[in-house]
Parts: C-alpha cells; structure tokens; sequence
C-alpha cells in the first residue's frame, strides 16, 4: 500500500498513544515524521543520568518502534537550539537516533533540514548517515526556502550543494513543503507561496512530495474569542493540498499537516490552559472551547464541551476510538486536561485525514474518467 498521509507530530506521548489507537489503515497509509522535543538537561529523571541525551533519545525511538517498528518513520530535531548538538559519547544527536531505529526495528527516513545546512557538524552527522543508508531521504524546505526561492541562483545554488554532498539521488528523495504556520495568511498568499516554491523544484525529479502547515495558531482564543463557545478554523493546509492535486496532476503531491497542534504550540497539564476539543471535519476544525481548566473540577469541564459536539451535528459515532473517548466524556465517565485531548483530538484527526484524502483521490479519478 502507498502512503498518502505526511504528518508532522510532535515526538511526545500524546501523539504516541494516539497513533497507538489508530486503525490498522491509518498506520499502513501514513509516513509521520516525528518532531523530537528539546532535550530538557533540567529534568528530574535524567538528573543523575552521565549519559542524560542519549538515553532521552533511546527512549523515544523504542516507542516509535512500538507503532512503526517494520514501517518507515520520517525523524527531525528542528527546534533544537543547537543543530551540531552531540550526545555523551560525541556522537551527533542525528546519527545516534538513526542508529536508534535501525536497531529497533525501524526503517529510518533522515530528513536534511534546508534552514540548518549551514551548520558543519550537522552536514557531516547527515553525510555520514548517508553513506551507509539505503533507502528514501526527505528534504525539508520551510521558511527559509520559500524567501530563498526570490533569488532562484542562490535558492538552486544550496540545493543542489545539499544533494551532492550528500550524494542524494532525487529519484530516492521525498520532499516536505512546509509552510509551517498558516494561521496568519489568506488561502490566495498560501497558494502563491506553494506555487513560487514548487515550479522551482519540479526539474529535479524528486520521487515525491508533500505539502505542510497548521492554520491553527499556538492559542485557541486567537480563533474562538469567547470562552464558552464554538466556532470553524479552516484548514487551509488541506485547501492548499488540493489545489496542488488539480494544478499539478502528474507530480506525486502528498498531503501533510501538524495534526491538532501547531508547530509552536505546547501544551501540558492544566496551568492556564483553555478547555478545548479540536475536532476534524471537512476542510475545517470545529472548535469547542471552555474555559481555563482549574481544580477541583479539572477536566471534567470537557463533559458539557464534548455534549456540545455531540449536538452540533458534526459528532461521527464510532467513528475512531477518539470519537468513542468523546462520547465517554459527554457521559461523564471521563475528564481528562490538555494532554488527554491532545490524544483524543489527533486520533480522531489520524483516521478523519486519511478517510478524507482516500475520498478526494476517488472523486477526483471518477472525474477523470467521465
């Protein structure tokens, strides 16, 4: 089966469990990649630890090998301050983690990062990995590559440098478009964005492709103003994937998102956190939002949030184990604060995407044959 979904998720146990819930469809259809958290020297765990970020990093290829083991998995460490940045050994951080999922049963996809490339010690980390790995590579381009691309020369100059030092092979190369954060642009300057990028790399020929973002900002109330209400947030990441499909037939153009969360967003326990549920729908989040969860109550505020979609007319019954969770919720039997419905949100999310991108494709080849 070829993947059609592109994920970009926060390498964090909220989207782990929700992946670990998702039906043997979504897995098999998608290829995530797995956004690596910040190594934190500060935690209580990894205090006495003389080898602190690279257990930090074993820990968490063992469970991306528990839902990908045997399966391609996309990795990157983008926040990290440091791209260069070793483990204990003097191992580059890059190379430890792709060693990481080899030997636990991962087929690892490097990803070259087109902002970080600059960085010596990163090239060498991924030039080393090079030599030995055999399968896809993934080019990421994000902010940098589309205000690269207004000075094409320089743009194609860097890329190119990025595949032959490398010794990449397009043909084995997928590429990300990731325009990030698109909470802030209209759906015309997304797809000029996309355009002005992608006409720029179509002579390469890459294997394949796949589009980026999140039109949800990092705070909910920068949509849905009033607390204690509901409102739509259109995806525009999922406008712009299907634009590209019908503007760009012939290219392999795949679909991506942040799944329920932004690149910038996060979100953990209570705090001033808003009760929320983000729910997928057509072209659209559905939002229900509360107010900023405290104790004694806690999470059970989402009962009355999750009620609420029930009623709306959105609420798909059975749909995924999220929507059961949901439904569970709206009965009162659970509660749960934001990393809960992190969870519920993205596996609902998962299976909503990947149903959504299988219709898409179907009705846009019965039309071709008509």
């Amino acid at each position: 089966m070829n993947p059609i979904y592109f994920p970009i998720l926060k390498a964090k146990d909220a989207e782990f469990d929700a992946l670990g819930k998702a039906s043997e469809n979504v897995t098999k259809n998608m290829v995530p990649l797995f956004e690596v958290p910040r190594f934190k020297p500060g935690l209580k765990k990894y205090m006495d630890n003389p080898h602190a970020k690279a257990t930090f990093l074993s820990e968490l290829s063992k469970k991306i090998s528990v839902l990908r083991s045997g399966m391609y998995a996309m990795f990157d460490t983008y926040h990290w301050q440091n791209p260069g940045e070793k483990v204990e050994t003097g191992e580059h951080h890059l190379s430890y983690l792709y060693n990481s999922l080899k030997s636990d049963g991962v087929n690892p996809v490097p990803v070259v990062g087109y902002d970080r490339w600059d960085d010596i010690e990163y090239r060498l980390a991924l030039k080393s990995i090079s030599k030995s790995h055999t399968g896809m590579f993934c080019i990421r381009l994000e902010r940098f590559a589309f205000d690269d691309v207004g000075d094409p020369d320089h743009f194609h100059s860097r890329l190119s440098e990025i595949l032959n030092f490398l010794e990449l092979n397009p043909a084995n190369c997928h590429v990300i478009l990731d325009l990030e954060d698109l909470s802030s642009l209209a759906i015309v300057d997304v797809f000029d964005k996309f355009d002005s990028l992608f006409s720029q790399i179509t002579a390469y020929g890459f294997l394949s492709y796949s589009v980026a973002g999140c039109s949800l900002p990092n705070s909910i109330d920068k949509v849905i103003k009033d607390q204690d209400s509901s409102g739509y947030v259109v995806r525009g990441e999922m406008l712009l994937w299907k634009n590209a499909r019908k503007h760009y037939p012939s290219f392999n153009i795949h679909f991506g998102d942040y799944g329920v969360r932004g690149p910038n967003t996060g979100e953990t326990g209570y705090g001033n956190t808003n009760a929320k549920i983000r729910y997928t729908i057509d072209d659209n989040y559905f939002i229900v939002r509360g107010h900023v969860i405290r104790k004694p109550l806690g999470g059970f505020q989402h009962c009355s949030l999750a009620q609420n979609l029930l009623n709306s007319g959105h609420y798909l019954a059975g749909f995924s184990w999220g929507d059961n969770e949901i439904k569970r919720c709206a009965d009162g039997e659970i509660g749960g604060g934001s990393t809960t419905w992190i969870k519920i949100d993205t596996n609902h999310h998962v299976e909503y995407v990947v149903s959504e991108i299988t219709e898409f494709e179907h009705t846009r080849t019965v039309a071709e044959l008509i």
